[in-house]
């Protein structure tokens, strides 16, 4: 045992300084300036991990293959296949929050914090302790923002001018994740993150790791699909399309806290929800 303990301690010492060594050779190639790292190298990352990942999706949405897969889908008969032109109008609004909204938000927040407090010792790597704090301390506070902000945009006084525009999809596939009204973008999806690594300290290497994870975990919530290897959030997600009222974190604590949250009702048939038509639904 003392063997293989001091086995694994050298072999993870030894990836620490690979990384450690990959990453001085990128800031060699891209430089060490904290403005480019922040913003323009977080803009290439959310927006590289998102169109990667959405492309695999959507070319299943617009020709129905591999048909051995459809078995997957939560809602069938939706989007199957998915109409083009809702799809060019929903991707050409993505395309303008991952890139004008994004560089703009990254901007000030990192005028505002990240140029002072996150990037001090761009050149060193986080310790395997400090990752792993930032990491679950992550999950924490995004789920509580990201929760209330939810909550706050299906407020009946301002549902209407803003978050009806991601609901209009209520059979959501992967491509539309980031289809939102410009405001819903900023105080939904990039405020509880950016905040989160901000009152973190996150190193920016860490934070875009964190980036790649929180778009593939968002975008696998609204894929439509719940493989047998999906999270529960998958349908947790994909019910809250479906009946706008419910589920509107993603761990589904705090919806229990609250008494929104809602069990996914069993499958009448393979890949189908049954589900009673709840009596209020905001609109």
């Amino acid at each position: 045992m003392p063997n293989t303990m001091e086995n694994l301690s050298v072999k993870w010492t030894q990836t620490g300084d690979w990384m450690q060594e990959q990453w001085e050779n990128l800031l060699e190639i891209i430089g060490e300036d904290p403005w480019r790292l922040w913003v323009l190298g977080s803009t290439v990352v959310i927006f590289s991990v998102y169109w990667i990942y959405a492309a695999l999706f959507t070319l299943m949405d617009i020709t129905n293959k591999p048909k051995f897969l459809r078995r997957y889908k939560i809602q069938p008969g939706q989007n199957e296949p998915v109409d083009l032109k809702k799809l060019w109008n929903a991707v050409k609004v993505v395309i303008f929050n991952l890139t004008v909204v994004n560089v703009l938000a990254s901007w000030v927040i990192y005028e505002l914090i990240y140029k002072t407090e996150n990037s001090r010792d761009i050149r060193q790597l986080p310790t395997f302790k400090r990752t792993v704090r930032d990491l679950v301390v992550f999950v924490i506070l995004e789920e509580i923002m990201f929760y209330y902000a939810h909550r706050l945009l299906h407020h009946k006084s301002i549902y209407k001018y803003v978050h009806k525009k991601h609901h209009e999809w209520t059979s959501p596939i992967a491509a539309i994740t980031l289809y939102a009204h410009p405001v819903e973008h900023v105080v939904a999806n990039l405020m509880p993150v950016a905040l989160s690594i901000a009152i973190l300290g996150t190193h920016v290497a860490l934070a875009w790791a964190i980036f790649a994870l929180a778009i593939v975990n968002s975008m696998s919530d609204h894929t439509g699909y719940s493989f047998p290897w999906s999270g529960g959030s998958v349908k947790f997600h994909d019910y809250h399309h479906a009946k706008f009222n419910y589920n509107y974190g993603v761990l589904g604590i705090l919806d229990k806290l609250h008494g929104t949250y809602r069990a996914v009702p069993e499958k009448k048939t393979a890949g189908k929800i049954k589900s009673k038509p709840t009596k209020r639904k905001i609109k």
